[in-house]
């Protein structure tokens, strides 16, 4: 019997300890996650639209000889500026001085044979009417008087000819601009026959930029275009250095649309005082077609992605995160544009835990201003920059901080 009662007593205290189990405190419920937040803003922001571009010249022209003979002098150097009417060649005179003296010479002579014959004709009339000529003899006076006065306008026309050639041997600038590599070098015979293109000639200020926009914008650039200046901004890039603007104007919206792109021609002018911008140069073009009035707007770190979709996450009244598909336009300065999805003053989140922001969470809002968070990821991206490429000065446990959504 002693045995029975020491084999039950370890059964007795385990079921004791079993039961003692049971009546321990539930585990506590996490805490609430705290997630930034910003109202989504109503603003007016300017419609910016984007384009690659080519730059062109408002005049360029090859400089041509319009006269043969020995090149003689070149009076500029290549890649200079020049101005209008100024001598970029001379080419040899003599030739065209002697022709110009001998039309002259021709027209004296004529000049001389029409009085001559003016007085003929005179005597003639006269002695037709005392009855000593005939009407056959009038008739034979007038006619050569027309004659040497035909002649005389002929010559008139070639003294002006042989001016206008010895003109010619003077190559001068059409307008200013700058000058190009010379084809043909001093000593070399020029002219209708061989080595008529001398050098080129192109205008560097203003400047023009080609670019073609989307068909389905035309509707829009033509209202824009026929009501108001559209300001375009140009932007040059430079190796190694920061980029370069420049301020412009639309100032053509082509006529047609080509049927192979679906696109239009569009051409902005700007000024190039510098010169430094020259014709075929790939650009970034921005245009200000219009202001976007009441224009939904939201820090881009709101922003989260699918392959076919954008979304954010929205605080509702209950403080429980609802996820919105959106749709999204251009970035300014710092927010971005929806133009789908949101309304103004949706509580949007822009920061916090990824693994804890999902459809149905519910979170704790911090509230920011949207405005000085999206200023303050922009400071902390150009830190961030700076730092990478050694230009700050900044040790390295200064690191910046920033956000994502």
């Amino acid at each position: 019997m002693p045995k029975t009662r020491l084999a039950l007593l370890p059964v007795v205290c385990s079921c004791v300890v079993g039961c003692g189990d049971t009546s321990a405190p539930a585990p506590a419920a996490p805490p609430v996650p705290t997630v930034t937040c910003v109202k989504a803003v109503s603003e007016d922001i300017p419609d910016y639209r984007f384009y690659p571009g080519i730059t062109q010249a408002v005049l360029e022209a090859d400089i041509v000889a319009r006269v043969s003979g020995y090149l003689e002098e070149r009076n500029f150097v290549e890649g200079d500026r020049v101005s209008t009417g100024q001598r970029l060649y001379l080419i040899q005179q003599e030739e065209y001085e002697a022709d110009l003296l001998e039309a002259k010479a021709a027209l004296l002579n004529a000049e001389a044979q029409a009085q001559f014959n003016q007085l003929t004709l005179t005597n003639v009339q006269e002695a037709f009417a005392g009855g000593a000529a005939t009407v056959y003899e009038v008739e034979e006076a007038d006619a050569a008087f027309k004659e040497s006065m035909a002649n005389v306008e002929s010559s008139r026309a070639a003294v002006i000819n042989a001016d206008l050639n010895l003109s010619y041997t003077e190559v001068l600038a059409p307008f200013a601009g700058r000058m190009g590599e010379t084809q043909v070098d001093v000593g070399n015979l020029v002219g209708s026959t061989e080595n008529t293109t001398l050098a080129m000639l192109v205008m560097l200020d203003p400047m023009r930029v080609m670019f073609e926009p989307a068909g389905t914008e035309l509707i829009e650039y033509l209202r824009a275009f026929e009501s108001d200046v559209v300001p375009v901004q140009i932007t040059v890039s430079q190796q190694g250095g920061e980029p370069v603007l420049y301020n412009g104007s639309l100032d053509l919206v082509d006529n047609k649309v080509d049927q192979s792109t679906s696109t239009f021609k569009a051409r902005a002018v700007f000024k190039n005082e510098e010169g430094y911008v020259l014709p075929g140069l790939y650009v970034s073009v921005r245009v200000r077609l219009r202001t976007i009035e009441g224009a939904v707007m939201v820090p881009d770190e709101a922003m989260s992605a699918t392959p076919t979709s954008q979304y954010v996450y929205v605080v509702d009244s209950k403080q429980v995160l609802q996820r919105r598909s959106v749709v999204t336009a251009s970035l300014y300065e710092g927010l971005r544009h929806v133009t789908s999805g949101l309304k103004a003053g949706d509580l949007v989140v822009v920061k916090g835990n990824p693994a804890l922001v999902r459809q149905g969470a519910k979170v704790k809002p911090d509230i920011v201003d949207a405005r000085t968070f999206a200023t303050g990821q922009q400071k902390a991206e150009q830190a961030a920059t700076e730092e990478s490429s050694g230009t700050s000065g900044k040790g390295d446990d200064e690191s910046g901080s920033g956000g994502g959504s």
